[in-house]
């Protein structure tokens, strides 16, 4: 039997610069490409978001349906439309983003409604959702989402979290206050040494630790960066050393890969350490191409 997982996010229509003035039209978002990166063989996929009600979201619940994702949680609001984003490369193939994405659908959706309802439809055996997912959320909005997270954490369901945090989308205020409130719910925590340097300041080990430990998250994953991947799981530690990649193309979506391949090898193997090496092979793969969701087969 397959597990059954969702993810919760907004999933957007992505303007890559390819070349100078150039631009690819596809569709991606945190949530989505993770999605779209595990293991067809052992999950079912859900996808929890909203869209617009246009010609050009059609072809949204095409791509999701072609990605075997299954769409009967994809909301259409008709007078929403689905969010933009374009991103840039450096030299090095890290990332610029820029957003239109405050009137989307998702930022709409998501601030209207209670997910809770989900736990009376569907049983899930893991849930999945960002920071990029809180940051849709408004100051008022956000205990009740919190609060729903929680219901379907009492439903069995495990909470994954990545913080994947997008300083642009954040004030520091709102970063530190809905961090806190969600931590205390997550299952499986993702993070970066980037993310931590967000949020702390800093990307020492030593300050992911206390964090696990005072939100008592008993799996972790910590990509310090691209050289050292750290797990911690049932209170034992785990490291990688990675050789460094010398041409990077595009870091688009490697960060999302990762967590899917870490994921989609431990739910077979309960082994951290071969999750890791699982995890960092297909993230290497990623950023060989240009794009969040690319083919590595």
């Amino acid at each position: 039997m397959k597990v059954t997982i969702c993810s919760i996010g907004e999933c957007m229509i992505e303007m890559a610069n390819i070349d100078k003035g150039l631009y690819n039209f596809s569709i991606a978002g945190d949530t989505l490409n993770f999605s779209c990166y595990l293991n067809q063989r052992i999950f079912n996929k859900f996808y929890l978001t909203s869209i617009g009600n246009s010609d050009i979201n059609k072809g949204v619940i095409n791509f999701l349906k072609k990605k075997k994702i299954n769409t009967d949680l994809v909301e259409r609001i008709s007078f929403k439309e689905i969010g933009l984003y374009i991103i840039k490369n450096k030299i090095n193939g890290e990332k610029q983003f820029y957003y239109w994405r405050d009137d989307s659908a998702a930022r709409y959706y998501f601030n209207n409604i209670n997910i809770s309802l989900l736990k009376k439809k569907y049983k899930f055996d893991f849930i999945y959702l960002t920071g990029i997912t809180l940051s849709l959320l408004d100051d008022n909005n956000i205990d009740k989402f919190i609060t729903s997270i929680s219901n379907l954490r009492n439903t069995k369901s495990k909470i994954i979290f990545d913080f994947n945090i997008r300083i642009k989308r954040w004030s520091k205020k709102n970063l530190n206050l809905y961090l806190k409130k969600i931590l205390p719910y997550i299952d499986i925590l993702f993070c970066s040494g980037e993310d931590l340097i967000f949020w702390k300041n800093n990307n020492n080990i030593r300050t992911f630790e206390n964090i696990i430990k005072k939100f008592t998250i008993n799996h972790a994953i910590y990509r310090k960066n691209e050289e050292y991947n750290f797990a911690f799981y049932k209170n034992k530690k785990y490291m990688i050393k990675n050789k460094s990649i010398k041409k990077v193309i595009d870091t688009s979506g490697a960060g999302d890969g990762y967590n899917a391949a870490y994921l989609s090898n431990f739910v077979i193997s309960e082994d951290p350490q071969l999750s890791l090496k699982a995890a960092s092979e297909l993230g290497k793969k990623i950023v060989m191409k240009k794009g969040a969701i690319v083919d590595v087969k």
